[in-house]
């Protein structure tokens, strides 16, 4: 098993150390907790967002896909999810205030790190499943951060939100426990 696999099937938990090191050394700032508590809200705005559009499709310890998924943010963004989760995990570090601002630093650096090789370890799986579907996609949507491009693929809309909201409800609920143990501890600790 490559070392790529292995980040794959623990990619639920690398996020926990990093929670853990925020709470154990967060430090009172209000203006960190807004900035962070915004960039976390945004994250999963695009997560519910990505899931009214994927579905379950994404929840899953295999790599692929049953279809190409070119609409809502999949047509500006080939990986929405990771960046969503990105900008969670770096707005958890940066409104703890823990360790400012090594910890937001190395909690983005990390993810981008671990993203960058789950998706090669996804492209080479979905350039097997759709090969010239998929590498045309590739030459117009970027990988994971957006850039400045028109949008691609089609144009629909995705699931009921209340479906999406279903799909998400355990990653609201750590999301919002987390957040509760953060103010918890910032002040009355």
């Amino acid at each position: 098993m490559s070392f790529a696999n292995i980040v794959f099937k623990i990619r639920s938990y690398t996020p926990i150390p990093f929670l853990i090191a925020a709470i154990l050394y967060a430090e009172l700032n209000p203006v960190y907790i807004a900035v962070g508590l915004l960039l976390g809200i945004c994250g999963e705005w695009l997560r519910l967002w990505s899931n009214s559009h994927a579905g379950g499709a994404t929840r899953t310890r295999n790599v692929g896909a049953p279809s190409l998924i070119t609409s809502g943010p999949y047509g500006y963004i080939r990986n929405p999810l990771y960046l969503a989760n990105m900008m969670i995990y770096t707005g958890f570090s940066l409104g703890s205030g823990a360790i400012f601002p090594w910890l937001p630093i190395i909690t983005f650096l990390f993810f981008t790190i671990q993203y960058a090789l789950i998706i090669s370890l996804e492209e080479l799986k979905l350039n097997e499943l759709f090969s010239a579907e998929y590498k045309e996609y590739c030459k117009h949507v970027p990988r994971l951060f957006p850039g400045f491009h028109q949008r691609y693929g089609e144009v629909k809309n995705g699931r009921p939100f209340s479906e999406a909201l279903k799909l998400e409800k355990r990653s609201l609920q750590s999301l919002i426990l987390v957040w509760i143990l953060l103010i918890l501890r910032l002040y009355f600790l």
